[in-house]
């Protein structure tokens, strides 16, 4: 399993942009332009709070231990109901944080894989 490091960051919103311009502007030259590790951000810590919160991270924490073979037997580890896990899941995929592998095509079928041991929070005054 190839072990990736994914850093979270909290930015003001602006910066963000700007940076996008900054590579936007030296692709346009022709200038090279290094690709962008693994980051999200978030614009303060009550977002990331808000996508972060102890139990998305318990189920991360399962994922990663237990390797489940379906959204179910996720929601059995963590003992919550399977539509709030699969709810929380969807999230967590959208942000890179989750890859759902597919385990049965005929029954739509999909286990939660995570491939990184650590998550980095940086924190930019």
């Amino acid at each position: 399993m190839k072990i990736k490091r994914i850093k979270i960051g909290l930015r003001p919103p602006g910066t963000i942009f700007r940076e996008a311009g900054q590579i936007l502007d030296r692709a346009e030259a022709g200038k090279r332009v290094s690709p962008q590790r693994e980051w999200i951000y978030f614009s303060d810590v009550r977002a990331m709070s808000k996508v972060l919160t102890p139990r998305r991270l318990e189920i991360l924490k399962a994922v990663r231990g237990h390797r489940p073979e379906s959204i179910r037997a996720l929601a059995g580890l963590v003992e919550r109901d399977v539509k709030n896990v699969a709810d929380d899941l969807a999230l967590l995929a959208s942000l890179g944080l989750v890859e759902m592998e597919v385990k049965d095509r005929s029954a739509g079928r999909k286990a939660p894989r995570v491939d990184y041991e650590t998550l980095v929070l940086e924190v930019h005054l």
